[in-house]
């Protein structure tokens, strides 16, 4: 009987069996190296154009604004804009009535009060004239109106004040109101202690009023 030895046989298919595994995983390794490679360089190659694509949207942010302005300086002249134009409409509606007008000599007359006007003709009138600036710090009971006759939008006001300064705050206020125009006032006359109990001037002043 022949007897065949095979055990160098099956070293060889092991070790061949053995080559083949390390060949495939070495190709695996190789395959996911490769993919991990191609794959940053795809995340690297998109982050590129992300932040090339937001560069250039900032270049032209940039040259939008020097070419239009700035977006908020212009929102804030606009808000700006309207709340001037929010006043106006206010101080046209307040022109009706002779109650507005009673009030508004009232409100000129009332501490920390004072007429209605437009803020910013107001400016204006004082930087062409800084004597047109009315004092805050002003007593309105130191001036008072005496009576009030009105036709047809013409007003007579006779008042009196304690001292001719007095007179020309209550005039200041008046012309500055939205509700009067046209304000003219006479030489004012000195009166002795009397009614008043000390001494003071009367006055007259014709105007105007807006309804």
């Amino acid at each position: 009987m022949i007897r065949i030895n095979l055990l160098p046989v099956k070293a060889a298919k092991r070790r061949a069996t053995g080559q083949r595994q390390i060949l495939v995983g070495s190709a695996l390794v190789a395959t996911v190296l490769l993919g991990l490679v191609s794959f940053h360089g795809w995340a690297t190659a998109k982050n590129d154009r992300r932040a090339r694509k937001l560069m250039d949207l900032n270049q032209e942010i940039s040259k939008l604004k020097s070419e239009v302005g700035d977006f908020d300086a212009i929102k804030k002249q606009r808000d700006e804009l309207q709340r001037h134009k929010e006043a106006i409409l206010r101080l046209q509606s307040a022109r009706s009535g002779p109650a507005h007008v009673m009030r508004q000599l009232s409100e000129i007359l009332t501490r920390n009060k004072g007429p209605t006007y437009d803020k910013e003709e107001y400016q204006k009138l004082i930087n062409v004239d800084p004597n047109a600036r009315i004092n805050p710090n002003w007593e309105p009971r130191r001036a008072w109106i005496i009576s009030f006759s009105e036709k047809g939008g013409a007003v007579t006001l006779h008042c009196g004040a304690k001292s001719d300064e007095d007179v020309g705050e209550f005039l200041k206020r008046l012309k500055l109101s939205a509700f009067f125009s046209d304000v003219y006032w006479q030489q004012t006359q000195p009166q002795a202690d009397g009614k008043y109990g000390v001494p003071y001037v009367t006055f007259d002043v014709t105007c105007r009023v807006n309804y």
